[in-house]
């Protein structure tokens, strides 16, 4: 082959795996493509990959490749784990790092005298491999810092003999390190943001659920189901999703939305989120003043009409008495009203009977100091302890359940792009059913996405689960796995998730 278009064929490799290095933004997959694609392009049987760390002083060894002990039976090649070394000149990739010189070493055993660094050979007696060609280069970023080596190892000819690297391609590999050194430090900056973007997130719901200490945690738990369950639907190998696998990026879009879903609740009253009783304590309060003040108006109004009658007939006579039993009657009347309305402002399930009797109580009336006639409950006081079951109105019903409108609201105006573009769709549709019985939209099963599905299962879960709330109790794990299994026997949940979710015991996630 001409040398000259030996030359071009390698420049025009050099540029695929440019493009392929730019393409690339996990920095964990990065690295590795790095020396996958440095090794191709010299022919080498291993390579490793350093990174700076300049606030440690070390080299952190990061990625290593050798297909010749990926090919070994007679060896279980070691499972590698990144880990630090000292940045040293005394070691081949720390004086690279420290000099920046590029380094082609024709065998490391047989180093030249006066070179001031030496070769570990501590990897090959445990592997039985013979290292031998090496070609070291300094990846340096846009400012001419360096970030880490690029080490390859054994380059082989045509019959797969170890030879030394061509001095040729040096400045090839050194463009190549340079371009890796971009690629890394975009990969680095972009994790950055990312991590960044990650942390308000999680610490803004983190504080929007700790405004109730019912909630507190709630997102975080529902984000943890939300993502086990989705990741036991990539291991499932049977059923309608055995074909369906997450993507990393569609991972991390899920887990975005999941820690989203209830940001919404920003928007609804601390009072509401918060509504431990059917009456608040100031409510209450004022009720049972109330109630005394009917007793003492009872009393004096009592006395004042047996005093007049007193003075009519000037001694004691059956209608005295007959005003002292009404007196206690209407005082008992009093005392076991409010004891029935303390009773169900504790949120206990109202009856039918209960309701007739909370009724009656209304009904009753007495005149208060301007000599108006006013019923014992004011129409709010009523309307709260009429609710049938727990504590919310119709109206604090609605204000709660508009929290997924606020959610819609506030994520819609996050710029997310790219492959987190349908967070804001995820996000908001969780108390949305199968059989459309669901809100705010009300729609069904063919307009609910699988990820909306999976945060539904998880919230539903992670409510029952949890610690007593203002209008529920606890529930343990056997029963809310049934209430899990009766929801999607009758449609409201996807059967299948619900399926995966018990059988691989997602709820024992943590």
């Amino acid at each position: 082959m001409h040398p000259y278009q030996d030359i071009r064929e390698r420049l025009e490799a050099l540029n695929k795996i440019g493009i392929a290095l730019s393409s690339e933004t996990d920095l964990s997959r990065l690295l590795e493509l790095i020396v996958e694609e440095a090794r191709s392009f010299t022919n080498a049987d291993a390579g490793s990959l350093y990174l700076l760390d300049e606030d440690s002083n070390c080299l952190q060894f990061e990625v290593a490749q050798n297909d010749t002990l990926k090919k070994r039976a007679d060896l279980k090649p070691e499972t590698f784990k990144p880990y630090s070394i000292p940045l040293s000149r005394n070691s081949i990739a720390g004086y690279v790092a420290i000099t920046g010189e590029t380094l082609n070493i024709s065998d490391a055993y047989n180093l030249p005298p006066g070179v001031g660094y030496e070769f570990n050979r501590d990897f090959d007696k445990r592997n039985k491999y013979r290292t031998k060609s090496m070609l070291l280069v300094a990846m340096k970023d846009t400012e001419g810092r360096i970030i880490g080596v690029l080490q390859l190892i054994n380059s082989t000819d045509s019959k797969g003999k170890v030879v030394p690297f061509d001095k040729n391609i040096e400045s090839l590999v050194s463009s190549l390190a340079s371009q890796a050194a971009v690629a890394i430090k975009n990969a680095q900056l972009l994790k950055e943001i990312k991590a960044v973007f990650e942390a308000l997130i999680q610490y803004s719901v983190s504080a929007i659920d700790a405004r109730s200490p019912f909630t507190a945690g709630h997102s975080r738990m529902v984000a943890k189901y939300t993502m086990a369950l989705a990741r036991a639907v990539n291991d499932t190998y049977e059923g309608p999703y055995a074909h369906l696998s997450f993507s990393p990026d569609q991972l991390e879009e899920l887990n975005y939305a999941a820690w989203l879903h209830d940001i919404g609740k920003i928007g609804v009253r601390e009072g509401v989120l918060d509504k431990r009783s059917r009456l608040s304590d100031a409510e209450m309060e004022s009720l049972i003043n109330r109630f005394e003040n009917i007793k003492a108006s009872a009393i004096i109004e009592t006395e004042k009409n047996k005093l007049a009658l007193f003075h009519r007939k000037k001694e004691n006579s059956p209608e005295i008495e007959e005003l002292d039993r009404k007196l206690k009657n209407r005082i008992n009347r009093i005392d076991e009203g409010l004891t029935f309305v303390r009773m169900i402002n504790t949120g206990v399930f109202l009856s039918e009977s209960g309701l007739k009797h909370l009724e009656e109580i209304r009904q009753e009336k007495y005149l208060d100091f301007e000599g108006q006639k006013r019923p014992y409950l004011t129409d709010s006081e009523f309307e709260n302890l009429s609710v049938r079951k727990g504590n919310l109105t119709k109206d604090e019903v609605k204000e709660i359940r508009s929290h997924v409108i606020h959610t819609e609201h506030i994520v819609s105006k996050i710029p997310f792009t790219g492959h987190l573009k349908r967070v804001p769709v995820f996000a908001t549709g969780h108390h949305e059913m199968l059989d459309g019985s669901g809100y705010p939209k009300h729609v069904e099963a063919e307009d609910i996405p699988l990820q909306t599905r999976i945060i539904a299962v998880a919230d539903i879960y992670e409510a029952l689960i949890a610690g007593d709330r203002p209008y529920k109790k606890s529930v343990d794990l056997k029963k809310s796995l049934a209430i899990l299994k009766e929801e999607a026997d009758n449609g409201r949940l996807d059967k299948e998730l619900v399926r995966i979710f018990i059988e691989n015991k997602v709820y024992e996630t943590r």
